[in-house]
């Protein structure tokens, strides 16, 4: 499991990333019609958190590579509109299929987006992404759990469903829609 503990550990950095970064510009130059997109369901108050016990630890679910970004919506291109981030909460079952999604509002950084249809873009999407299952490990103490940091080790694994939210940035250029990561 050392892949998964790689992988936490980069969302990690990508989080921390995003939790510094400067707003969107509203920039004639920056227009691209292009999609990037942030997991940032740490930056989001959640209703509630899992608790762990001391012997316990938790493992994010993988995104499959194959998970297909949103598109911008070809019928907004013509209104030329700035940069939209628009934010949504995905429900990830216990075995890695998407349960709903729905809108994250959170101003600053998850605003209502000019036109509900950039939600529906991001929500098409996500409806078809695969993930690894979420991992609740339980070992038999804590000391196990620290030998075996970023994995379960062997040790019980326990799927879990688990809430993310992510932020994807709509923006145009030349009135052409396309899809990237943001930075």
């Amino acid at each position: 499991m050392p892949h998964r503990f790689w992988i936490l550990c980069t969302c990690i950095a990508v989080l921390c990333g995003c939790a510094t970064q400067a707003p969107f510009a509203n920039d004639d130059a920056t227009r691209a019609g292009q999609v990037g997109m942030n997991e940032i369901s740490a930056l989001i108050p959640q209703p509630s958190r899992m608790e762990l016990a001391d012997n316990e630890s938790f493992l994010m679910p993988l995104e499959d590579d194959a998970n297909p970004m949103p598109t911008y919506p070809d019928a907004l291109l013509a209104q030329q509109l700035p940069v939209q981030a628009v934010c949504v909460r995905v429900g990830v079952s216990r075995e890695g299929g998407v349960l709903s999604s729905s809108p994250a509002v959170a101003p600053p950084n998850c605003p209502e987006p000019a036109d509900p249809a950039f939600f529906d873009a991001a929500r098409r999407a996500v409806a078809r992404w695969r993930y690894d299952p979420a991992l609740r490990c339980v070992f038999p103490n804590a000391k196990t759990k620290n030998d075996t940091e970023g994995s379960c080790g062997g040790y019980t694994e326990i799927p879990e469903a688990v809430t993310l939210t992510y932020r994807f940035v709509f923006e145009q250029k030349e009135g052409r829609g396309s899809v990237r990561m943001a930075r």
